[in-house]
């Protein structure tokens, strides 16, 4: 099968406990007017009416998979794997249950990659948030306006290498699955490891790393895809500690940055440190778990001072 004329596409829709919002986005998934698709449904033990949701799509031709876990694996990222492993597609699409996109979305995604000489592994379109109720909080252009210029205002096609370097090395700027389609060779056993699998937080900013590094990553400027906010999502770090470990899985992603790229983040490695100092008080020098976020390149004694100076700003 030629990939630029009719590449088929894998679509993963991971659940947990989003039966509000379900139906919504697997219409949109199965409503997708490019046809070459098929759908795998996974439900991670939801305990609220997902299933009855997910039963009434059950009989659908282009559903291929329907894996209902007995228990909560307690990682989206090990949905991920289990997907991917079952998918027979060319490409991967990960429709996460609680977003939905325009019916043309897959359409315009392959549209896009033919136009390109070299076929780029990673593609993806650009989002609006949008409320529990579907109405349009923010464009996503608001999250990239602090780089200088706002790439994505066009559409565009980069070597991963400098996507990661110039991009990705400052904040997550592939925010949402949804909103991504990728070629499943990109995956192997180097990319959903044992420490990203029990990630919360952080683990999609270094799977897209790790795959934007093996690849040309495009961007398509058009807003097919809704990005869903709300008070139950895994976005969600306003309480504490889900704070502190999303910051500790910070360091994580750039501790391999720092061992697999030549790349300069001491600006963000100094926000980081600052974030985690803000939220200690001094006396926390002395607990070992203050170290956590601590970059293995990092010397105790330069956290310390950077610890004593951020105590007296």
């Amino acid at each position: 099968m030629n990939l630029r004329l009719r590449p088929r596409i894998s679509v993963i829709v991971p659940n947990y406990n989003h039966a509000r919002f379900l139906r919504q986005r697997l219409e949109s998934v199965f409503n997708q007017t490019y046809l070459n698709i098929e759908v795998i449904i996974l439900d991670d033990a939801s305990t609220d009416a997902s299933r009855k949701v997910i039963d009434e799509f059950s009989t659908h031709p282009k559903l291929s998979k329907l894996l209902l876990n007995k228990s909560n694996s307690g990682s989206p990222f090990k949905q991920w794997k289990k997907g991917i492993e079952l998918a027979r597609g060319d490409y991967i699409w990960i429709a996460e249950s609680d977003d939905y996109c325009k019916p043309d979305f897959l359409e315009k995604i392959v549209a896009f990659l033919k136009e390109n000489k070299n076929i780029p592994g990673l593609i993806y379109a650009q989002s609006k948030d949008v409320d529990e109720k579907g109405s349009v909080i923010s464009s996503r252009l608001e999250y990239t306006a602090s780089f200088n210029p706002n790439i994505w205002k066009e559409s565009f096609c980069l070597p991963g290498n400098q996507f990661v370097h110039k991009y990705l090395k400052v904040k997550n700027v592939i925010p949402n699955a949804s909103a991504v389609v990728f070629k499943k060779t990109l995956v192997d056993s180097e990319v959903l490891t044992k420490e990203l699998l029990n990630m919360k937080f952080c683990g999609d900013w270094l799977f897209w790393i790790r795959l934007s590094s093996k690849t040309q990553v495009c961007f398509l400027s058009q807003e097919l895809n809704y990005f869903r906010g709300h008070t139950d999502s895994s976005r969600n770090h306003r309480e504490i500690y889900r704070l502190l470990s999303r910051l500790y899985e910070e360091r994580i992603v750039r501790d391999y940055l720092d061992d697999n790229f030549q790349v300069d983040q001491k600006e963000e490695v100094g926000h980081l440190y600052e974030t985690w100092l803000r939220i200690h008080k001094l006396r926390s020098v002395f607990n070992r778990n203050f170290y956590k976020v601590k970059l293995r390149k990092t010397s105790y004694l330069n956290f310390i001072y950077n610890t004593v100076k951020q105590s007296f700003i």
